[in-house]
């Protein structure tokens, strides 16, 4: 199932590009942004919709996501926002929306924790012992695994790999890796 799914996102992905570009050659100034081959996939397959959502309530990361230069955006998929989800009431938070309320700026660092600058395509990140996130800090990479490791020590998965767009690539991701934990919400009985 899963491959299937790693294989539909990719041909959406291809496809997306390949429109796009077509308008490229008449607009030249017109790039394929992270953001609207993610907002492509997920029209397809709805993978991303959270992800977009949490995005767009912080307009810089979204901006520097369409800008030019190369980045990589290590993404997580809506499964990974419910496995958070799940994990949050031991923070004292109902939901991820409930944590944005509380912790708007956490969220933000925790957005930026999942973008490294350059284009770092399969080939690049699976050989990486570690790769330094927008934040500054590090995520690690399980040797000879597709397996990258947050600051917390919990692992995600990238499970769908070198989505291609004018100003990076993206990887998806089978949880919401965080630079660390949450402070301690107001949610709890």
């Amino acid at each position: 199932m899963k491959l299937f799914r790693s294989s539909l996102i990719g041909l959406v992905a291809v496809s997306a590009l390949l429109v796009s570009t077509a308008g490229l050659a008449k607009n030249p100034s017109n790039k394929v942004t992270i953001v609207d081959v993610a907002s492509a996939v997920n029209e397809e397959t709805g993978e991303f919709s959270t992800l977009l959502f949490a995005a767009g309530l912080y307009p810089d990361i979204v901006a520097y996501l369409q800008a030019n230069g190369q980045r990589t955006l290590f993404a997580p998929t809506d499964e990974a926002f419910g496995k958070l989800n799940a994990i949050l009431p031991m923070f004292c938070y109902n939901d991820v929306l409930d944590l944005a309320g509380q912790q708007p700026a956490y969220v933000g660092e925790v957005l930026a924790y999942h973008v490294a600058k350059g284009r770092l395509d399969a080939s690049e990140v699976l050989p990486k012992d570690q790769i330094r996130m927008l934040t500054g800090d590090f995520v690690t990479r399980v040797p000879q695994t597709t397996v990258i490791t947050d600051a917390l020590g919990r692992d995600a998965t990238l499970e769908i790999l070198n989505v291609f767009a004018g100003n990076g690539v993206i990887h998806g991701i089978s949880e919401v890796i965080l630079p660390y934990a949450p402070p301690t919400g107001t949610s709890c009985p």
